[in-house]
């Protein structure tokens, strides 16, 4: 009998070492924007309404309209916002994507610009942002919107991202 119970008692004890080991579950990132608008031409107005928003729970204006701030050439506009990820036990590194929406209404009111990105931890990339209208965007009436070329420095926390974004505003055509 004590064979039997030092036998099941090692059973358990590798079962729950397997189990925690390899177990995942989701865990919340948080990820922090901080937004500066390069306007070399300027075609804004020097205080620039920026919104960052997470565009997995709403793609509307007036979904971006929640988190509308204000940037300035010597305050940036900054947000942050919680998504999840899976992660296994014991993992605090950030997600390995961050998706959002960057809504600069005065340049284009009728939609944002979608941001995916795989951030390295202390690089900077240049990504293109695609326009995303919003439901009242037609391309056939309102015209074709070009992507917006975004700077990003990506800084890496526990469970955190620190995403600094320089949106760059095209000179009139």
């Amino acid at each position: 009998m004590p064979h039997l119970a030092r036998t099941l008692a090692a059973a358990t004890f590798a079962t729950g070492v397997a189990l925690g080991v390899t177990s995942c579950g989701t865990a919340l990132i948080t990820n922090q924007f901080i937004v500066s608008v390069d306007d070399p031409s300027g075609r804004l107005p020097s205080t620039v309404k920026v919104s960052v928003f997470d565009s997995a729970m709403g793609a509307s204006a007036e979904w971006a309209s929640k988190t509308m701030g204000t940037a300035t050439a010597t305050q940036p506009y900054t947000t942050s916002f919680k998504s999840t990820t899976t992660k296994f036990i014991g993992d605090n590194g950030p997600s390995e994507q961050v998706s959002a929406g960057l809504a600069i209404p005065q340049y284009q009111p009728k939609g944002y610009f979608g941001i995916q990105l795989k951030p390295i931890d202390g690089q900077t990339v240049t990504v293109s942002a695609p326009f995303v209208g919003y439901y009242d965007y037609n391309a056939t009436t309102d015209g074709k919107v070009p992507s917006m070329t975004l700077k990003i420095t990506s800084t890496a926390g526990d469970l955190k991202w620190e995403l600094k974004i320089t949106a760059s505003i095209p000179p009139t055509r």
